[in-house]
């Protein structure tokens, strides 16, 4: 699968398959019983998760208009996921911390281009396949009452205006105003790269806290909610994400908000989504702090 495929640090790297490493994690699942106060319902078992879910029938088309409005239907589980410090030996098979926005470049030889995949037996020619190189842009990030959205400005398409995440139930979410502040986010969908790798960089000085979600690229297509890990990265710092790590931008309270982030990433800018609704009936709950 061309997901599983590594990538190759700049033009260098030898084409070996990618074996992510992840420590396990206890998540919590609960249901939203109420409208009124999803927060407070009754938890379960994460074995209430449906773990042998097929496609649906008709998959989600993360269109850009799905992307930026989806539909999403009452009543959703909500999966607590713990968080963790972001530190490098957490991040491993996932990313890394980075400390500049130069740290990680192709020319540098140390940010990774997955080479085109071929058809046959036959393989690529030395030194082809990979000369896209990265692009690189604003990833910008703001709230509409509880509606957490990013818009990326480095990839060459209308559709990259994304609803990234609430900050609310999605029963109770508005767009608004804001809901008492939970001090989480809920996710509805994640998304993986499989022609490179990404990085994002607060543009303020002193840099901001920011939280993401992740997941191995090991787990392919058949990632799950109960795969998900979400990091608390710290002020002054930025991330790398290594290709096909699971993930869905960035996240940063109110307070932080409207923020700029740099992102680069792969310029082919292949993306293969999952709707976390459409597929588990469920969303992701990601705390902003170690004390929610």
């Amino acid at each position: 699968m061309y997901a599983h495929w590594c990538g190759r640090i700049g033009r260098r790297m030898a084409t070996t398959p990618v074996v992510m490493q992840t420590a396990g994690v206890t998540s919590r699942l609960h249901s939203a019983k109420s409208p009124a106060a999803p927060s407070t319902t009754q938890r379960t078992s994460t074995e209430s998760l449906p773990q042998d879910t097929t496609t649906p029938s008709t998959p989600y088309v993360f269109s850009s208009e799905n992307f930026r409005r989806p539909q999403l239907p009452r009543g959703l589980q909500v999966l607590d996921v713990p968080l963790e410090t972001a530190t490098d030996a957490a991040l491993e098979g996932l990313g890394r911390l980075i400390h500049s926005v130069d740290e990680v470049t192709v020319e540098k030889g140390n940010f990774e281009i997955v080479p085109w995949p071929v058809q046959g037996w036959r393989q690529l020619d030395p030194e082809t396949g990979d000369e896209a190189g990265t692009t690189e842009g604003h990833f910008d990030v703001h709230w509409e009452g509880d509606y957490f959205y990013g818009t990326n400005l480095a990839v060459a398409t209308s559709n990259n205006v994304y609803l990234d995440g609430l900050g609310a139930h999605p029963d109770v979410a508005s767009h608004e105003t804001q809901s008492p502040s939970e001090n989480a986010i809920y996710l509805w969908m994640s998304d993986y790269h499989p022609d490179g790798g990404q990085l994002f960089f607060p543009v303020v000085d002193g840099g901001l806290p920011f939280v993401v979600c992740l997941g191995p690229a090991s787990k392919g297509d058949d990632i799950k909610p109960t795969d998900m890990r979400a990091f608390a990265v710290p002020q002054g710092v930025g991330v790398y994400l290594e290709p096909g790590t699971w993930h869905n931008g960035v996240y940063a309270l109110p307070d932080h908000c409207p923020a700029r982030f740099i992102t680069r990433q792969g310029r082919v800018h292949a993306r293969v989504s999952c709707s976390w609704v459409n597929e588990f009936n469920t969303v992701l709950r990601i705390p902003f702090s170690h004390e929610n």
